[in-house]
């Protein structure tokens, strides 16, 4: 398969080693949740009878919910196939515990290139009519496609006219020290190799001019931005070393300490519990965060 058949290899390379996210998934939901549930409560009622697509849905925590707000069918989509066996693994206990939610099924699949109605259509099944998702949406999975613009087209084909795209982004770096203060310490201790990794860049979308940009051009109206400013529980019940721990196993400082000798480790967590203790309290480690609420329309 050729680059032009499959633009976001990289990204399905880099998730197909994905076991770190699934062992640290409910630390990870217990982070990100409230801010998911922020998302889904800006965006607008969905109709009767909704449909939703959770886009880079993960371990299917925000697909989970979204099948108690709606009565039509929830279809999550990820680039990787463990974080989808992980969310395929959840629904039944999810079924248990609420009976009346929505239907709900998951896919592997690119959101740039998929055919996303195709798959709309076989989650709602014979019985039902797919006119096209009433709800597109996503908590952290829309920043990493290699061509944005197509993604976002493609996404809205999949989409009924009328329908709602709403998703959570990260604001700057400098609001959200939860992610640079780890990596500043790591990398004060080694270099991170060039070429190392995809290009994964949490914060591609903290420009609202560049989002609204890519949205437009991508056919979607009606854009706007809500900033979601709120704190980010790292490490709830652990001690600052397993917090830090934590932290380092994620993203660039993992990548970057590949290969390193065991001293070298100890030396970056230490470097890390030093650059964490000032955001210590009773309950953990808490952090400034901001995300940028993003709405638009079909």
């Amino acid at each position: 398969m050729g680059a032009s058949d499959d633009p976001n290899a990289d990204q399905r390379e880099f998730w197909r080693n994905a076991d770190i996210w699934v062992q640290q998934q409910e630390r990870l939901d217990a982070q990100l949740a409230h801010i998911g549930v922020a998302a889904m409560d800006i965006a607008a009622e969905p109709p009767s009878g909704a449909h939703v697509l959770d886009v880079g849905c993960g371990c299917g925590q925000t697909s989970l919910q979204w099948s108690e707000r709606v009565s039509g069918s929830v279809l999550g989509v990820d680039i990787s196939d463990l974080l989808i066996e992980v969310a395929r693994q959840r629904v039944a206990a999810h079924v248990v515990q609420h009976p009346a939610a929505a239907p709900i099924s998951f896919a592997v699949a690119d959101a740039q290139i998929a055919d996303i109605a195709a798959l709309g259509a076989k989650a709602v099944g014979r019985n039902g009519v797919f006119a096209g998702f009433d709800v597109v949406f996503s908590r952290f999975g829309v920043m990493f496609f290699a061509d944005p613009t197509a993604a976002f087209a493609n996404l809205r084909a999949a989409t009924r006219v009328g329908g709602q795209l709403a998703f959570a982004c990260w604001q700057t770096p400098r609001q959200n020290p939860w992610l640079i203060t780890v990596n500043k310490a790591v990398l004060q201790i080694v270099e991170m190799p060039e070429g190392d990794g995809p290009a994964v860049d949490p914060f591609a979308f903290a420009d609202t001019d560049f989002v609204s940009g890519i949205l437009s051009d991508a056919g979607w109206s009606e854009i706007e931005f809500e900033s979601f400013e709120t704190e980010m529980l790292y490490g709830a019940g652990n001690t600052l070393a397993e917090t830090a721990q934590f932290a380092m196993d994620l993203g660039i400082a993992q990548r970057a300490l590949e290969g390193h000798p065991p001293e070298v480790h100890a030396q970056a967590k230490q470097a890390v519990i030093s650059a964490l203790a000032p955001f210590e309290t009773s309950a953990g480690i808490v952090f400034p965060a901001a995300a940028w609420i993003v709405t638009a329309r079909n």
